[in-house]
């Protein structure tokens, strides 16, 4: 298989995409954590300043409780402040309390005890209401859907991120269940839970769920690849499609009662799928990466020098021909060196090809340091260095090479300097003109190179016209 630097180049722009995207959802998951705080704070203002629109949006309807409001602010802080090194012992407390509500509400509904009344804010608003025939609980569904997340997220800082994301996907199964309610009418579907809970839930499960975007499931559907891709759109597809259809056929068999059964029966499937794509997009990713990494890995031996890490012969080649192209196109001056090393077969010779390897490691570290970012640097092979320098004069181009040579001749190498003395360069400077190859050009600086050696070595010798 054959690769080229172009295939490098895509590969790291599709991986700054991801991290960019992943970044991305991270920030929108606390945005909406944030967003559940400030609306939980509304509805608790609307039991304070006696405007019960404000957690009962429909009249009659149900109402969002103090204890769900709360938990909802607890969790809200918690995913909000993930992440943060100075909140690593508050993060796990909030959620703990959450959990301990939530699990608190659920031990009253099923052994009919009355536990969470005794730190119930606002008890005596709420029995007016409850007295007055007004649902106002924080229901079984809610609190599983509380439980369920709180866990989440002291799994997700304990580490286990796959489970916690299972857990978030789990509690955001319940507010999910119960829009389908809402828009069934199924009221078993959504039985005390609000519609502003619902959509808290909606919202706050969102965050927890991707307040982990680089790993786990939600890293494999935001894969730049081939799998995530196919993952997003399945998702997509797995969950409008069967909702569609679930909300026709309950319209036509609205007379025979089944509208519970098969309202469950869309949920169930619904969700079903989208789990079972997930695992699949996870394992395809897990399979995919090894592949890619496999992929990277060809690429960079096949452009890079495995001695030294820059560019080799072939990736210079092709950086050199995008570079003239680039320069014809905007009319800049572009200068290539070409670097020799003195008398290297000696340095072989005393000290040996590993003593040679290291020398020619730290030329190449030296030669990198001394360019700018925008400049290419390849070893074209043995002792041979060249460098591509763009958008420069003739002048910084000679100031470039003569620094290079400096510092070189600067370089310390143990095993080598502090024994023969120090390593010295020669470098050819030529101009690339218009309509030039990089055979030309590369030509060029090779016959500079041989007048800088044959005028005593350790200089730079530039490219003339007396010189063709």
């Amino acid at each position: 298989m054959a690769f080229s630097s172009l295939d490098l180049l895509e590969n790291e722009k599709q991986n700054i995409a991801y991290e960019n995207r992943t970044r991305y959802v991270e920030i929108i998951a606390k945005a909406l954590a944030l967003g559940c705080i400030l609306l939980s704070v509304l509805s608790l203002s609307g039991y304070v300043f006696s405007a019960p629109q404000l957690y009962r949006p429909i009249a009659g309807g149900s109402a969002t409780h103090p204890l769900t409001a709360i938990t909802i602010i607890l969790i809200g802080f918690s995913v909000f402040l993930e992440h943060k090194k100075h909140f690593t012992i508050l993060n796990p407390l909030l959620a703990i309390t959450a959990l301990l509500i939530s699990l608190t509400v659920m031990s009253d509904i099923l052994l009919s005890s009355k536990l969470a009344v005794h730190f119930t804010p606002f008890i005596d608003t709420v029995n007016v209401e409850l007295q007055a025939g007004l649902s106002n609980s924080m229901g079984i569904n809610t609190a599983l859907m509380m439980a369920f997340l709180s866990s989440a997220l002291l799994l997700g800082q304990l580490g286990n991120v796959l489970t916690a994301q299972l857990f978030a996907f789990i509690g955001l199964a319940v507010p999910m269940l119960s829009i389908i309610g809402y828009a069934y009418g199924i009221t078993s579907f959504f039985g005390h839970m609000s519609i502003l809970t619902t959509m808290y839930g909606m919202f706050l499960g969102g965050s927890v769920l991707c307040i982990h975007a680089k790993h786990g499931a939600v890293h494999a559907l935001l894969s730049p690849h081939i799998g995530g891709r196919i993952a997003r759109f399945q998702v997509g597809i797995g969950c409008i499609v069967p909702i569609c259809i679930g909300y026709l056929f309950i319209q036509t068999l609205i007379s025979v009662k089944l509208e519970d059964l098969f309202g469950l029966y869309v949920v169930v499937i619904s969700w079903f799928i989208i789990v079972l794509i997930i695992f699949s997009a996870i394992i395809q990713e897990k399979i995919d990466e090894k592949r890619r990494d496999a992929e990277l890995a060809l690429i960079k031996a096949a452009t890079y020098d495995s001695l030294t890490g820059i560019a080799n012969r072939r990736h210079f080649m092709e950086l050199a021909k995008s570079t003239l192209e680039q320069s014809a196109l905007v009319a800049s001056e572009t200068y290539i060196l070409m670097l020799d090393v003195d008398h290297f077969k000696s340095v072989n010779d005393r000290a040996g090809h590993a003593i040679g390897d290291k020398v020619l490691i730290a030329i190449a570290s030296t030669l990198t340091n001394s360019v700018r970012k925008t400049d290419s640097v390849c070893r074209l092979g043995g002792e041979e260095f060249a460098t591509i320098l763009p958008k420069t004069s003739e002048r910084d181009a000679l100031l470039v090479a003569e620094k290079i040579r400096t510092a070189v001749e600067q370089t310390d190498i143990p095993g080598y300097t502090d024994i023969y003395g120090q390593v010295t360069i020669s470098i050819g400077l030529a101009k690339a003109e218009d309509q030039q190859t990089i055979d030309a050009v590369l030509s060029h600086a090779d016959n500079a190179l041989y007048q800088a050696k044959e005028s005593g070595r350790n200089k730079v010798a530039k490219f003339t016209d007396e010189d063709k």
